[in-house]
């Protein structure tokens, strides 16, 4: 089929980097888009391999992060095809790693699903989303098994994916912690003193504070002692040792 593109785009498809530079500096528009795909210069280039095309066009000002018909960038179709060469140029060109097209799909989708493991650890190393999902829920993971069928991207994107879970199940077990010392303390000075007042509220959020450093560094007798204080007129004990606190609720 008949696509209508600049002499820079059929340049920069054939490699011919000494040509593209002749073009350039003639003016040629470095970000015009052809009518099929409405890929740019840049998006050939990368799709075809031709990585020193793609510097000339990335010093010329072309965009790195320009969008095809189907919302794909450069560092797409890159991917796609596995150019590493190229996607380590786009990348150090600050090309979104996360960038979407239409389809919902990340260049770690196309990478996974190709078998490429080397761009999957580049993308993974700049910070790609292990855990994006498509417009029908697929992950690069989902791809990585479905398609490639790659043990070696398998492999990868599951160590990924287990630092990424690790990672949130300690914030989520840390805030969870924090959350439930705070209620335990609270319902220990409502048992003891019978009431919580202004006076009461720091010394219950100092309770926490400490009680949460000292699970962190795994001080598991550690005690809490505070002096005693005066509530609602009457001399009363706030915070007992962690043990005496077990006996009073036990």
């Amino acid at each position: 089929f008949f696509c209508e593109c600049t002499l820079l785009t059929i340049a920069a498809e054939n490699g011919h980097a000494s040509v593209v530079e002749v073009l350039l500096k003639a003016e040629a528009n470095v970000n015009a888009v052809d009518s099929n795909k409405w890929f740019t210069p840049l998006h050939v280039a990368a799709e075809n391999g031709h990585a020193s095309v793609v510097e000339v066009l990335l010093k010329a000002k072309a965009n790195v992060n320009a969008v095809g018909s189907e919302g794909w960038t450069p560092l797409h179709v890159a991917a796609e095809n596995g150019h590493a060469s190229v996607v380590e140029v786009l990348l150090k060109a600050e090309a979104n790693v996360n960038a979407v097209g239409i389809e919902g799909c990340t260049p770690l989708h196309f990478a996974a699903g190709n078998g490429h493991v080397d761009i999957v650890n580049l993308l993974l190393e700049k910070g790609a989303n292990v855990n994006a999902v498509d417009r029908y829920g697929k992950t690069p993971l989902d791809y990585a098994e479905g398609y490639a069928k790659n043990q070696d991207v398998v492999k990868a994107l599951l160590d990924a994916r287990g630092g990424s879970f690790v990672k949130a199940r300690n914030k989520a077990m840390i805030a969870g912690g924090v959350n439930t010392l705070l209620g335990t303390a609270i319902a220990v000075a409502l048992f003891t003193t019978g009431t919580i007042t202004a006076q009461l509220i720091p010394i219950v959020i100092a309770v926490v504070a400490v009680t949460a450093a000292a699970l962190v560094v795994g001080c598991a007798t550690y005690e809490l002692l505070k002096p005693s204080t005066k509530v609602d007129g009457a001399e009363k004990p706030i915070v007992n040792s962690i043990n005496e606190q077990q006996r009073v609720t036990s």
